[in-house]
């Protein structure tokens, strides 16, 4: 019976997902053209209308268990292919009582050579607290929370492939407890902390720096890279009820080798440093991008390290396989002791359209012996 549900969802998905890219398709098709040596554009004209979608969407995780919502965008007429401001978003409700309302706007200025791009993020979200460490608990605590994120980015354009901004992170949580906590709070304050499980907000202002040279960014083909690193500082003086500092570090390489296969690699790091950190931002192992297999939040600490690896190889027209495997884990700054985690394992990709957006199906297990399924749209990294 779950498998079938499984199947019921890819399809539910690869069909969905069709509608919410082909937006994406034409801009790449008509930036193609551009670049021909027959291509004549005329400043004075929009490359791109205003256009404007609403469709519905899902995907499949442990976390989440099935999630159905609706995604929609909004285009502003461009000269540039590359550069056209938008407003998107979306509202999801998964099976497990989560409730996630997101937003996106970006805007571009002063000839394309600088962006501003927001995210405004409500949840409502249901969960499970393991502790904090890098080995497994004897807690498993449900909890609600009820948090609000907003990040503000400015940046600027020094090259096609390098760019640099400030940017302003706003967050508040608010944290609802079972009746079940009650019975093991003051073993789990004593051992971890009391610091998340009241309401807190954050204030923090960062800066950021990407380097980019991939010929695409949902399912690079050629010899690239992407290197990306910020750090952010939550600051008392600016309202944050705690200290943090968090530092942010993505460096991705592609490598073709024959008949239209590649092997991508990537280095990713996080970390938070701070006397205080709410267990809430504190990195993590697992989910549908890091360490597959492993549940998202079941081991968080103060530092995440991952190195993974993805074989990908075409099979048939718009159908491809990739084999991963990745290794890393979380460890504590007091008390920097792996327990290293492995994860292995393999999935079809099927290419939605000209953009190179591809419906994602996953099979992962792991070195502690966990087994499980993805369903999503784009790759891992």
């Amino acid at each position: 019976m779950k498998f079938v549900i499984y199947v019921i969802i890819f399809f539910y998905v690869m069909l969905t997902n069709v509608y919410a890219i082909s937006e994406v398709s034409e801009i790449v098709a008509a930036k193609d053209s551009l670049h021909s040596d027959t291509a004549t554009v005329m400043p004075s004209c929009p490359l791109i209308k205003e256009s404007w979608f609403t469709i519905p969407m899902g995907y499949y995780q442990q976390e989440t268990s099935v999630a159905l919502g609706i995604v929609g965008g909004y285009y502003f007429p461009s000269t540039n292919l590359r550069k056209i401001s938008s407003i998107s978003g979306s509202v999801i409700y998964t099976f497990r009582n989560q409730f996630i309302i997101n937003a996106n706007p970006r805007f571009y200025g002063g000839d394309g050579n600088w962006f501003f791009n927001g995210n405004v993020n409500l949840r409502y979200y249901p969960t499970y607290y393991y502790g904090i460490g890098n080995s497994n608990s004897i807690y498993n605590e449900s909890y609600i929370s009820k948090s609000f994120q907003l990040m503000l980015q400015s940046g600027y354009f020094i090259n096609d492939n390098w760019q640099i901004g400030p940017y302003v992170s706003l967050r508040g949580e608010k944290i609802t407890v079972g009746e079940s906590f009650e019975n093991h709070k003051e073993a789990i304050f004593a051992r971890y902390g009391t610091t998340g499980w009241n309401p807190y907000w954050m204030t923090g202002l960062g800066f950021f720096s990407t380097y980019d040279t991939r010929d695409n960014v949902f399912y690079p083909q050629k010899t690239s890279v992407f290197i990306k690193t910020s750090v952010l500082n939550y600051f008392s003086i600016l309202g944050s009820t705690f200290d943090v500092a968090s530092f942010n570090g993505d460096f991705r390489c592609f490598l073709p080798t024959w008949f239209g296969q590649l092997i991508a690699c990537q280095l990713y790091l996080d970390a938070r440093l701070g006397g205080n950190i709410p267990f809430q931002l504190l990195p993590t192992v697992g989910g549908s991008d890091n360490l597959r297999g492993f549940r998202e939040r079941k081991y968080i600490d103060d530092m995440f390290v991952q190195l993974q690896t993805e074989y990908r190889i075409p099979i048939w027209n718009r159908l491809k396989a990739t084999l991963f495997y990745s290794v890393g884990d979380v460890v504590s700054t007091d008390n920097p002791s792996f327990r290293l985690k492995m994860a292995y394992g393999g999935g079809l990709r099927f290419r939605l359209n000209d953009a190179r957006v591809h419906l994602r199906a996953d099979i992962a297990r792991t070195n502690y012996g966990n087994v499980e399924f993805y369903i999503t749209a784009t790759e891992a990294f």
